[in-house]
Formats: C-alpha cells, structure tokens, sequence
C-alpha cells in the first residue's frame, strides 16, 4: 500500500471519528453556552440511548428504527435529567452544576451497571452495515458512510434550527446575553429544556453510530466519548456551534493519524494524547478556535 493511500485511507477513518465527535461535542458546547456549565453527564446520555435500543437491535429491528429508538431514549433521559437536577440548580453557581452532572454521571453508570452486567454487548450485526464500500484504494463500511452523510444532516438540521425558528434565535439571544433575553421575555426554563433535548438527541445519534460500528458497549462505554466531546468542544471553542463540528473532525483526525504513524509501543497511549492536546490548547488559546475570550475580575 503506498504512502498516498495510506494518508487518504487514514484521513478517512478521522473524518469519520470526527463527525461521531462532532455530534457529542454540539450538546456540550450549546449547554456551556447557555449556562455556563460542562454537563458530564453528557456521555452517559448516550450510554442510555444506545443501551436501550440494544434489544430493538437484537429483535431483528432495521437500523433506522434502532436509531430511532436510541434517539428517543436518550432524548427522555436528557429531559429527565435536566427536570429533575438541574432545573432546580439553575440560580446556583456554576460549580455545583458541575458537581452534579458528574455525581450524575457515576449515578448513571452504576444503575445501568446493575440493571445489566458488566459483560460488554453490541448491537445484532447488520449485512447491509458491515458491506465493504472502496473508493479507490480506500476501505470504508457503508456504516462509515452511514455516519457522514447522517451526522452531516442532523447538524445542518440543528444548524437551520437555530438560525431560521423562534426558540433557536431565542437560543441564540440566551447565548449571547443571558440576563438581556430575560428581560426581553424570553421564557428561559423552556429554553434550557430545548437545549437539552437537541443535544441528548445528538447524543442518542451519535451513541447508535457507535454501537453499530465498534460493537464493544459496556455501561462505561458513554464516558471516554463525553470527554472527547468536550475536548472537541474546547478545541472548536466552547460555546460555538461551527467550533463543535470543526473541533471534533479535527480531535479524529489527529487521534487517527497519530495511532497510524506512531509506533505501535506508543500508539496505544491514544487517549493520552487526546487530553495533552486538551492542555496544550486551554495553555495557547483558551477560547479556542472560534469561541470568544471571555474575562473574569478577581
């Protein structure tokens, strides 16, 4: 295999893992811009979702359906969430928030835990998934496409979401200056609870999508990916919705192609990686790519 499709077939399998990234890392960045807060609990989301159309999977289900119900799941479990914990908190300082996402977090992980097994799972295997697809001398799986094309859509269908309706604008408005949006009568209790729902619902996506194409789910699987996710999201600048997609195809990128040239005695350290990059940019550019410098007096 040459060194140029090596590079072309390595470029794809990060752009693949970048879309996955991307998807995990919007809900993050779009909660953190409204309310300050890193929600943890994010990749636990996506645990629940693709947990719970595992059976749908294992009866025999389409894909889509499968999907669907990952989506559903996850997006109730998001809901809930928000109601039940952090509504409540919304007026409390930013650190209890982050303390409760992450004792969520562990909730989560524990009660799935006990309601299944740690034994891992995978969705029933799909013939149509698996099949092979080459462009030119490079191997893909029609799931990989699967991922692009879809992961593609629903950004470009959350992106015209905020852009072009009432509650993304008032999304935006809340974003941009929170108390000002209040003022100006925007409910922000409903809005939150939007926010929330659209990226669970990102999540239950991208949790599907990694069933089906890693096939090793355990209740810990929803974690490393959520803070990937916020590494994409911190890379992009968090808060920004085009520096969530960006940092996410950026953060598969560079993970896929330092596993592809390092030696194999130190690709194995990937995550490692991961977060080094996560330091080295809160260390040069704090507001990352496209967020916006934000200044704290003492």
């Amino acid at each position: 295999m040459s060194e140029l499709t090596v590079f072309l077939q390595q470029s794809a399998n990060g752009l693949v893992l970048g879309f996955l990234y991307g998807l995990i890392a919007i809900g993050l960045s779009m909660v953190y811009g409204l309310l300050r807060m890193i929600n943890f609990a994010h990749g636990e989301v996506l645990m629940l979702g693709v947990f719970v159309a595992l059976p749908a999977s294992w009866m025999g289900a389409p894909f889509w359906l499968v999907l669907l119900v990952g989506i559903a799941a996850a997006t109730i479990a998001g809901g809930i969430i928000q109601w039940t914990v952090y509504r409540p908190l919304i007026k409390s300082r930013d650190v209890t928030l982050l303390v409760a996402s992450l004792g969520v977090s562990l909730l989560l992980q524990n009660v799935v835990l006990m309601l299944t097994s740690p034994q891992p799972k995978r969705p029933e295997p799909d013939a149509f998934l698996d099949r092979p697809f080459l462009l030119g001398e490079v191997y893909l799986r029609n799931i990989d496409l699967m991922i692009v094309a879809l992961a593609l859509a629903f950004v470009l269908c959350t992106h015209a979401f905020l852009q072009y309706t009432r509650p993304g604008l008032a999304l935006r408005a809340l974003a941009q200056d929170f108390d000002a949006a209040r003022m100006m009568g925007i409910r922000v209790p409903r809005m939150v609870a939007i926010c929330f729902l659209i990226g669970s619902a990102l999540a239950g996506v991208a949790g599907v999508f990694i069933g089906y194409k890693y096939g090793h789910l355990t209740p810990y699987s929803g974690f490393l990916p959520g803070l990937k996710g916020f590494v994409a999201a911190v890379i992009g600048g968090i808060g920004s919705f085009p520096g969530a997609v960006i940092g996410g195809i950026i953060l598969g990128m560079l993970e896929v192609f330092l596993v592809g040239y390092l030696p194999d005695a130190l690709a194995q350290f990937r995550d490692a990686y991961v977060f080094l990059v996560l330091i080295l940019v809160l260390l040069i550019r704090p507001s990352g790519l496209f967020g916006r410098a934000e200044y704290v007096k003492a």
